[in-house]
């Protein structure tokens, strides 16, 4: 029986202040909240990290929806000892001003020779930083940490039936909703963000690129991240109903900023691929629905900049 405080005593003095911050520590890693504690101590510093990466350069500007990509961009989303090269080693033909002046329109190839492997993948940063804090590095301390199997967290087909048929069910509504948000007034709002690799717009070479990393590194990063390593990881300390929101939450957050359309459709967004990931066991459905989902956004947004 814990013992009453006296009416003397201050709640705040030093002593009760250690005491209930060694309690509150050790409760954090009990046995039955350190699993809890390690996913969201990583998830918190991991997202928030992701979050504040270089946003790169804009690929059109929202206010005309016309694209400002040009030469000069490449030159200002650099970091010269990463490519060897800066705007001081520029030669007159390809002065800072004849750089910005040299537009790019869509999809034509214009500036195929800046576009360096190198260059491409530093334009995919997201991507890649994704592909490892939320990829990677959780399904490591799946396997190593807590010494579980990654089918358990949603990798795999799961219900396999149950999992190809929610797929195909709403894949074509959300290829078709990516594809709309891309369009007309409300669409340009859109790029403040999107598409995160700005070099995707180049050529139809680097479009095709941009399209397989972004599903194979982020899209499939993004959901084992939220459907599988929160959700799943979460569910045993505080309950399914209770992890899905959690991760919604988490998922929304990481909108802020986004056009506010994007932001609410996150809600629902996390809490049906949430749902899919516990009704199938896998997290292949809501990966697919919504790779489909930003792919056809992507798309449409650079083709309308044409």
């Amino acid at each position: 029986m814990s013992r009453p405080l006296s009416v003397s005593a201050s709640p705040f003095n030093s002593n009760s202040v250690i005491r209930g911050a060694l309690d509150f520590a050790f409760d954090l890693i009990s046995p039955q909240n350190r699993k809890a504690t390690i996913i969201l101590c990583y998830a918190v510093f991991a997202l928030t990290l992701w979050k504040y990466l270089p946003p790169s350069p804009r690929f059109a500007d929202p206010e005309t929806g016309k694209c400002v990509f040009n030469a000069q961009t490449f030159e200002d989303d650099n970091i010269g000892a990463v490519f060897e090269k800066s705007n001081a080693d520029l030669t007159p033909e390809k002065s800072a001003e004849s750089l910005k002046s040299t537009p790019i329109k869509p999809l034509d190839g214009t500036l195929s020779a800046e576009t360096t492997p190198l260059r491409f993948l530093w334009g995919a940063r997201k991507h890649w930083a994704a592909f490892f804090l939320m990829g990677v590095f959780p399904a490591l301390i799946v396997k190593f940490v807590f010494r579980e199997k990654l089918s358990d967290y949603g990798v795999g087909w799961g219900d396999r039936k149950r999992t190809l048929r929610s797929f195909l069910t709403l894949a074509p509504i959300l290829f078709a909703v990516g594809w709309a948000s891309g369009l007309g007034d409300a669409g340009r709002a859109f790029y403040a963000v999107y598409p995160y690799n700005p070099t995707a717009g180049v050529s139809w070479a680097t479009l095709i690129f941009h399209t397989i990393s972004y599903f194979c590194l982020y899209y499939l990063a993004w959901e084992f991240m939220f459907r599988g390593f929160l959700l799943r990881g979460l569910a045993p300390t505080v309950g399914f109903s209770t992890a899905v929101w959690i991760q919604v939450v988490i998922s929304t957050a990481l909108h802020y900023g986004h056009p506010a359309s994007e932001t609410f459709g996150c809600i629902a967004g996390g809490l049906l691929w949430g749902f899919l990931a516990l009704r199938t066991r896998s997290i292949f459905a809501g990966w697919g629905q919504h790779a489909l989902l930003g792919i056809a956004l992507d798309w449409s947004l650079i083709l309308a900049a044409c």
